[in-house]
Order: C-alpha cells, then sequence, then structure tokens
C-alpha cells in the first residue's frame, strides 16, 4: 500500500512538472509568435511606405532663389505685427544657411546672438548628415544681415537668449509648428511670384536651392558645397546643381 502511495505521488510530482514545462513552452511559443507577426507587420508599413514613393505625385520643378526675389519677399513681409517679424526672420535666415525650414524651429535666439556677433550659426540636422553643422556666412550673407539689424535687435528685445526664435506671441518657449511656419513662408512666397514677370516656382526650399547652386557658381567644388551645405552623401549635392550634367557628376563623383 505504502509503495502504491509513494507510485501515485511520484507520478503527480512528474505531472506538475510536465505542466509547468508546457506551460513555460506555451509562453515561449506566445512570444516568438509575437516576433513573428512584428516582424511581419514591420515588413507590410515598410512595403506601404515603398509602395507611397512610388505612387507620390512630383512636385513640379522648384526654381532657385535670387537676390531679387528675396528683395521682394523682405518688401512683401514688411509690418509692425509679431508675424511680419517672424517671417522676416525666416527669409533671411533661410537665404544666409541654405537650412530647411524645419530646421529653423529648433533655434534659439542665443544662436542668432552668436550669428550676429560672430558670423556663424549652429544648426542641429533634421536629416542625416553631420548632427551639429555650422554654418557660416558669406560677404553677401554678412550683408543681408546687417541689412535686417533692426529685426535682429527687435528680437533680442523681445526674447530671452534661451527662447526659440520661432514661437507664437504668446509662449516664447514654445516651439512653433513646422506647418504654420511653412504655410506663413510659402504663402507669401507664392502671393510674390504672382507679381513677377516670370512668375518663378518658388516655395521655402528654393532658398536651399539658391545657396547651393551660388556656392557651386563660385567655387566650382562639389566637395566643398557638400560639407559646406551639411548633406552626407556626395550625390545629393551634385542632383542641386544647376547646369550639370549627368556625366559631368558622375565624373566628379568618381574622382572623389
Amino acid at each position: 500500500m505504502e509503495t502504491t502511495q509513494r507510485g501515485f505521488i511520484g507520478l503527480a510530482l512528474r505531472n506538475e512538472d510536465l505542466l509547468k514545462s508546457n506551460e513555460q513552452l506555451k509562453q515561449q511559443l506566445k512570444t516568438v509568435v509575437e516576433e513573428l507577426n512584428q516582424i511581419k507587420q514591420e515588413r507590410q508599413e515598410e512595403e506601404i511606405r515603398k509602395q507611397a514613393r512610388v505612387n507620390r505625385k512630383r512636385l513640379p520643378k522648384r526654381d532657385p532663389m535670387t537676390a531679387e526675389i528675396y528683395k521682394e519677399l523682405i518688401k512683401a513681409a514688411k509690418g509692425p505685427t509679431y508675424i511680419n517679424l517672424r517671417t522676416r526672420m525666416a527669409l533671411c535666415i533661410l537665404a544666409v544657411t541654405g537650412i530647411r525650414i524645419n530646421e529653423l524651429l529648433s533655434l534659439k535666439v542665443k544662436q542668432l546672438q552668436t550669428l550676429v556677433e560672430e558670423s556663424w550659426i549652429a544648426i542641429d540636422r533634421s536629416k542625416r548628415g553631420p548632427s551639429n553643422h555650422k554654418a557660416f556666412l558669406s560677404k553677401e550673407g554678412k550683408k543681408i544681415i546687417n541689412d535686417r539689424q533692426k529685426d535682429f535687435e527687435l528680437i533680442f528685445l523681445l526674447k530671452e537668449p534661451d527662447a526659440y526664435v520661432f514661437t507664437s506671441e504668446a509662449n516664447h518657449f514654445k516651439k512653433l509648428g513646422r506647418i504654420i511656419l511653412t504655410k506663413d513662408v510659402n504663402r507669401l512666397m507664392h502671393a510674390v511670384s504672382k507679381q513677377l514677370p516670370d512668375r518663378p516656382n518658388i516655395t521655402s526650399h528654393s532658398f536651399r536651392i539658391g545657396y547651393i547652386t551660388q556656392l557651386w557658381k563660385d567655387f566650382k567644388d562639389i566637395e566643398f558645397v557638400k560639407q559646406t551645405i551639411g548633406h552626407r552623401k556626395l550625390d545629393t549635392t551634385s542632383a542641386y546643381v544647376n547646369k550639370l550634367s549627368d556625366q559631368e557628376r558622375q565624373y566628379r563623383i568618381d574622382q572623389l
């Protein structure tokens, strides 16, 4: 009888071990299935993004910014309101640095002080490339900054050094939304474009196109342009350069 009881106890213990082992296997299987589903979902999302890139509507080719167009934009942005001031500052900084409009949003007043006093500004990159890129002023850039001296002085008067440059009028320590600033600038550019004889297709990105184009015309050194603008790849820079054939771009890339 005692032997039989021991046998039952032994079976019960082994059965308990088997149940625990089975539960662990179930949990491991559940984890594997969840990971596989996650991988599957990520692949599906990537395929959707890839298809969207293929099917996206291509924007018409944008024209580069010129000194003449810039002057007309500044005239159109005249006015005493804070939004007028904010828009003029955006136009000015885009013109002298060639940065993307969304890279304006993280700029703080103390960075503008460096730009005015030392003729360079540190830029936090929004895309691949050097994370702490510095933009230096050319002679023309220094002149543009000097022309906007009163606007800079007003910004320095209105805001603390650690405040953001581009904000709402009510809160100087909260970044302005990218869509708001982009709409303000592009709306003005569209209105000015309609008044110009050749009606150029200009957007905020035209400043970057014009900046890169001018650098190329001045130096004819694609590697210098790449490092100055903060691109990661040389072919990205060469794609911006006007009047440079595919063959010449490929040749220069091969040489470097």
